[in-house]
């Protein structure tokens, strides 16, 4: 009996250093992919957005190996732990905050979602938030044209787009006089233009852009909610519309003669390759002045009825900055009937 427990403990111990070996191997094979290929085939550039799964087994292999005691496991999941360490860990830790003046500006980014046509509950929050400026992306049309208008005493500078190629409109709407609005043109034909709303902050002329970039998933592969959506938006993944206005829009900023402001939803995961570029153009509010891995979408229960504690699965919504602009703090607001989660700046303005 003692020689058939010995015999199970040492199979066990070999499944474990397998299994660990398999997790090296599979995770070394996707870093040279993705370093590689980056996001330029959509099946490999879908794993990147959700590169941070690669690493939820790595507790319960742990945990397993800590049991079994083996040294060599432990040594095949060290390369996994440091690379953990220097993709996320950095998230976790205090951000070097800038000191907040007298000239600060607070920014609420929201996907308000086109098939949540009631936002009383959202405009009640809006009037709570202190916001100076409020970009609003995919705001059903019938709300847009009915109710926005109700916020004039809070915001009484607004600008509006309308969206054909989705079901929602894009606003701004600010406490502060909006000088000038218009599109701009980021180059692919048949997509909306962002808007681009230059505001009067106390003198200080700032661009702002509302941007709703491409959803990167075909709609006609969304068959269903609950577990299936997800499944669904894995098999109808592609990017390279998206891709094509990030392009467009890193040049624009390069040409942009103000201190700008870009909020909204960018359909863009912080864990892909092409949010690099994003990163290298300009500044991450959330990533500068935020802590966690702030994920925004989906809110689970909203768009697919699962139960409401689980968390949004990937950050897509962000509030970026030029050099002239410095984030002071970033944070995310409560789950206010729609599919996204705000997200909010702090900025230094001069």
């Amino acid at each position: 009996m003692q020689g058939n427990a010995q015999r199970k403990s040492n199979l066990f111990i070999r499944v474990i250093d397998v299994a660990t070996l398999l997790y090296l191997v599979i995770s070394a094979l996707y870093l040279v992919v993705r370093g590689l290929v980056g996001d330029s085939v959509p099946f490999v550039s879908l794993v990147n957005s959700f590169a941070y799964f690669l690493f939820l087994p790595l507790p319960v292999l742990l945990a397993l190996a800590a049991v079994v005691r083996s040294k060599k496991a432990f040594l095949r999941l060290l390369p996994i732990v440091a690379v953990i360490a220097v993709w996320v860990g950095p998230r976790f830790l205090p951000r070097s905050t800038v000191q907040a003046g007298n000239d600060t500006l607070q920014v609420m980014s929201l996907n308000t979602w086109g098939n949540n046509h009631d936002l009383t509950q959202t405009e009640a929050w809006l009037r709570e938030t202190g916001a100076d400026i409020v970009v609003l992306v995919e705001v059903s049309p019938a709300y847009a044209r009915d109710r926005l208008p109700g916020l004039n005493d809070l915001y009484p500078y607004q600008t509006n787009q309308r969206d054909e190629t989705r079901w929602g409109d894009n606003f701004i709407l600010s406490r502060y006089p909006i000088v000038s609005s218009d599109y701009v043109d980021l180059g692919v034909p048949n997509q909306p233009a962002p808007v681009r709303a230059v505001v009067d902050v106390d003198g200080q002329q700032v661009a702002v852009y509302a941007v709703h970039l491409a959803w990167p998933v075909d709609d006609e592969a969304i068959t269903s909610g609950g577990v299936q959506f997800y499944f669904d938006v894995a098999r109808g993944f592609d990017d390279r519309i998206r891709n094509l206005q990030i392009q467009g829009l890193i040049e624009r900023w390069k040409s942009e003669s103000l201190p700008y402001i870009a909020a909204g939803d960018f359909n863009t995961s912080d864990f892909s390759v092409t949010y690099s570029r994003l990163a290298s153009a300009s500044h991450d509010s959330f990533a500068e002045g935020g802590w966690g891995l702030g994920g925004s979408w989906p809110v689970a229960w909203v768009r697919t009825g699962l139960p409401d504690w689980l968390p949004p699965l990937i950050r897509i919504d962000y509030i970026w900055h030029s050099d002239k602009l410095r984030t002071v703090r970033s944070w995310q607001g409560p789950a206010v009937g729609s599919d996204h989660l705000p997200l909010f700046a702090e900025l230094a303005v001069g």
